[in-house]
């Protein structure tokens, strides 16, 4: 496409440097890990804030800058809306259910299962969850695939090689530092992701003129914050099962458990919020200016690559790629360490070895995160022979039709005391029944109508975005009806009984950190890694003017050093003056 640069040698130089430090990264937190609860948790010593970063980071992949910059180029401030819709699900999770999930003490939902309602509900649910939590994690990855080879346009480094280069590192660092290198990458890898953006969004601004003369030139839809075929309907049943999904998702209860305190709980809920509300703004805006700097885009998914490589410089195109790896490595990260949790503690200590050391149980883990990481790279690289089949269509769908059956009952369990197993188990069964009833017969009419499917609007509505929210509804109905009917015709046996009555008190009884054990703090550390990639892009920005001989390059890159130099020897100054003044109160 005219005016679309190309990735130079030097952002080849700025990418391979970004793998270098993650990797270092991952290496280095491994002298943290001594306790299984300090590769699961972090050691429970991390400040809210950086707790809210890294699940904010967890829920954000390149799917966003793929899914989000399609709807922004084609629908405009409708992206706002859609965005939105999650910030209703972490403010209610932050007053009434984070200080719940901290106080049940466990480190994944199935153990939460087996303390809440029964040890028999534990396989049932690790069956159920496990491979979605698989599929899900392999079309991000396939995704990230397809955004990094079109980026790279290389014959060497096509999709496959990129699907397992990326795979081979992000198993890596979670391979060797649990959730301390996942938490402090996410710091890491959210700076990063600033700094791409913030430079993106003025160059952007530029470009189109102002927002004045973008507001001239946008087409007349574009002020629409709801536009077809997105409906009331629809956003409704989003904000029901966001809030579903969220509050019984199975990474959120790790990140409730690496905090100091019931009262930092809450606090990671509403930071995710916040930087819910500001993302669209920052982030997407510059796909949305993109409709009117360059209206000839006929595949609107990349359209955040598009602008990207037409208004940045050399050198901080690598640093935007960089960044969307970043966004895919965090949220994948997470969910490897989640799952390897789930392996660990509640196949290998539970049925394996029940007497495993610490140690012991801290290898295994990193087994595991192997093997989930290993299955995740397969079945993404399996995709790109999959045909005539919608990747991002498939994850909604299995989402709406099974997500209800599996998060219900885990936020049911929290919070009504009448539910018991055999209701949970009724759930689960009614959900999973009227999930793939519903998504095989949407399948066979879409299949059955297909010619009229895409030319006719309300059927294509009906079949697609309609049919998806009355599944929500009709599922979750389902489900919950289940938890009902389930614990009405069975009575909760006396052994039960004893172990809900207990796993309620706990959550009446405050839960704060074991501060007997001390953890070194990450952030000189942090900040020193932050400056050496300050002191990268200085290097970078003087390449740039000698190669190139832009002064508006050199510029642009040296204000991306400054920034990371600025940021990283504040976090590395603030850090040490703390631990000093801890010191000194000591003594």
């Amino acid at each position: 496409m005219e005016g679309i640069k190309h990735l130079q040698s030097v952002d080849y130089a700025v990418i391979a440097g970004y793998f270098i430090i993650i990797i270092f990264d991952g290496s280095y937190f491994t002298r943290f890990i001594k306790r299984s609860k300090d590769y699961f948790t972090a050691g429970a010593v991390i400040p809210w804030w950086l707790g809210g970063i890294s699940l904010w980071m967890a829920t954000f992949s390149s799917l966003g800058f793929v899914m989000y910059a399609e709807l922004g180029y084609k629908f405009g401030f409708t992206i706002m809306t859609l965005y939105f819709l999650g910030i209703p699900a972490k403010i209610l999770g932050g007053m009434f259910l984070a200080k719940r999930w901290r106080r049940a003490r466990q480190m994944s939902p199935i153990g939460f299962l087996e303390s809440r309602y029964s040890p028999s509900l534990r396989q049932i649910f690790v069956w159920t969850g496990f491979p979605l939590r698989i599929l899900d994690n392999s079309v991000r990855l396939y995704a990230t695939g397809i955004f990094l080879s079109v980026a790279l346009s290389s014959d060497v480094l096509t999709l496959t090689p990129l699907i397992i280069l990326t795979g081979v590192i992000i198993v890596g660092y979670s391979f060797l530092g649990g959730q301390w290198s996942v938490i402090v990458t996410d710091f890491v890898q959210f700076i990063i992701i600033c700094l791409a953006v913030f430079i993106l969004l003025p160059l952007t601004l530029r470009e189109v003129g102002g927002l004045g003369s973008f507001f001239a030139s946008m087409p007349d839809d574009f002020s629409t914050m709801l536009h077809e075929p997105y409906d009331l309907f629809q956003v409704c049943t989003l904000v029901v099962l966001y809030t579903l999904t969220f509050n019984a998702g199975w990474g959120i209860i790790q990140k409730y458990n690496c905090v100091k305190s019931d009262r930092d709980a809450p606090k990671v809920s509403y930071a995710v919020a916040a930087w819910q509300f500001l993302t669209p703004f920052l982030f997407f805006s510059p796909a949305i200016f993109a409709r009117v700097i360059m209206p000839e885009i006929d595949n609107a998914r990349y359209a955040y690559a598009y602008i990207s490589f037409k208004v940045l410089p050399v050198g901080l195109m690598g640093v935007m790629i960089a960044a969307i790896f970043s966004a895919t490595m965090s949220t994948l990260s997470n969910e490897y360490t989640m799952l390897s949790s789930v392996l660990t503690n509640e196949f290998y200590a539970k049925k394996i070895n029940t007497s495993a050391s610490d140690r012991r149980l801290v290898f295994v883990a990193r087994i595991n995160s192997l093997i989930v990481g290993i299955l995740t790279t397969a079945l993404a690289i399996s995709f790109q022979y999959v045909q005539g089949f919608n990747l991002f269509d498939i994850m909604v769908k299995s989402f709406t039709a099974f997500a209800p059956a599996i998060m219900a009952p885990l936020l049911g369990g929290l919070l009504v005391r009448r539910i018991n197993a055999n209701g949970a188990l009724t759930g689960i069964v009614g959900g999973f029944t009227s999930g793939s009833v519903l998504l095989v017969l949407n399948v066979i009419l879409v299949g059955v109508y297909h010619e009229q499917f895409m030319v006719n609007p309300q059927l294509n509505y009906w079949l697609n975005q309609g049919w998806t929210s009355a599944s929500i509804i009709i599922n979750i109905a389902v489900t919950v009806g289940g938890l009902w009917l389930g614990s009405v015709i069975k009575k909760t046996p006396e052994e039960e009984q004893v172990r809900a009555d207990e796993f309620f008190r706990m959550l009446d009884t405050p839960y704060e950190t074991d501060t007997s054990v001390t953890i070194q703090s990450p952030f000189p550390v942090i900040g020193i890694i932050v400056a050496v990639m300050g002191a990268g892009m200085t290097v970078v920005a003087f390449t740039v003017i000698a190669l190139y001989n832009d002064v508006e390059w050199f510029v642009i890159n040296m204000i991306a050093a400054a920034a990371l130099l600025v940021i990283g020897g504040s976090v590395w100054w603030l850090s040490r003056a703390s631990k000093s003044q801890t010191t000194n109160s000591d003594n």
